[in-house]
């Protein structure tokens, strides 16, 4: 069973474009907002968000999960 918490945080990530604002938001820190995003990933089996230094992108998979909720 996916963990709720889990979820919130990557739709966090995915609504405010970067996990330090998405931890902000939370009132968790951005590393806690990374762990729980890379778990959820490995949960599912699939990446979400494809991470670079500037800028978070969707993958196809993380598209079709935000679509879905």
């Amino acid at each position: 069973m996916l963990n709720l918490q889990r979820v919130t945080m990557f739709i966090a990530v995915v609504d405010a474009g970067s996990f330090t604002l998405a931890a902000a938001a939370l009132g968790q820190t951005k590393a806690v907002v990374s762990f729980n995003v890379r778990q959820l990933e490995n949960e599912l089996g699939v990446t979400l968000l494809l991470r670079s230094t500037r800028r978070l992108r969707l993958t196809d998979a993380g598209c079709c999960s935000i679509s879905a909720g």
